[in-house]
């Protein structure tokens, strides 16, 4: 399959691959979302891969089902997880991934710039705290300026529908991204994860953490589809 910048299952790799994990509350799935930035020096952001991982699973069953898909992509992924709803969540995936793991905890306020490092049984682990708007307006930046490449397939037209049906209210504390009633945004939080971490100023001190793996990865499979307007 020949190079397509437009299309990020016909990059060679990410640089690096980025793994991005929302946590789901009890009524929620949680989710992977796969990709990374452009292995040939242009600033785009490739979104390769989006999954839902079973539902009513925790802890331990939730990192393995990570793990799965982590596999795919040669156990050489960072992890960014969101740990708002479960901070001892983090515990269980530094068992799992090591030091791969950056934790996220998002909430009304933060840039996300700084890290709060965590005490973990083996080690410590970063937390970088941002708030929801913040994390959710750097993709549409991104997207704005015309630097995002989806594949294709249904996960992403349902990650793609979710950020779009997202509700926006405006307040004297400043604007405020909703989600409908009875309706998901977790493939959509996964997205903005990845954006943040693929534009993040230490991303290349949390490189260092990577295992030495192939550059080759395997392919999800194509279908038809473009990024947001």
């Amino acid at each position: 399959m020949s190079y397509n910048a437009e299309d990020p299952t016909t990059w060679p790799a990410f640089k690096p691959t980025i793994i991005a994990h929302d946590v789901g509350r009890s009524r929620d799935r949680s989710t992977a979302v796969v990709g990374g930035n452009s292995p040939y020096g242009q600033r785009l952001l490739g979104i390769g891969e989006a999954v839902e991982l079973p539902q009513n699973l925790y802890g331990t069953a939730r990192a393995s089902a990570l793990a799965a898909v982590d596999r795919k992509y040669y156990c050489n992924a960072l992890i960014v997880a969101d740990l708002s709803n479960d901070a001892t969540y983090a515990e269980v995936l530094f068992d799992t991934f090591g030091p791969r793991v950056i934790g996220l905890h998002i909430s009304r306020y933060g840039d996300g710039i700084n890290a709060e490092w965590r005490p973990v049984k083996h080690g410590h682990l970063p937390v970088y705290t941002i708030g929801r708007t913040y994390l959710l307006e750097l993709l549409h930046s991104e997207l704005q300026s015309d630097l995002v490449r989806f594949a294709d397939g249904d996960m992403m037209r349902r990650a793609y529908a979710q950020l779009a049906n997202l509700e926006t209210e405006f307040r004297e504390s400043g604007v405020i991204y909703t989600c409908p009633p009875g309706q998901h945004d977790d493939l959509g939080i996964s997205c903005a994860i990845l954006a943040w971490a693929a534009r993040h100023p230490h991303l290349q001190s949390w490189v260092r953490n990577l295992p030495a793996a192939p550059r080759r990865r395997k392919q999800p499979p194509k279908f038809g589809w473009g990024a947001f307007t």
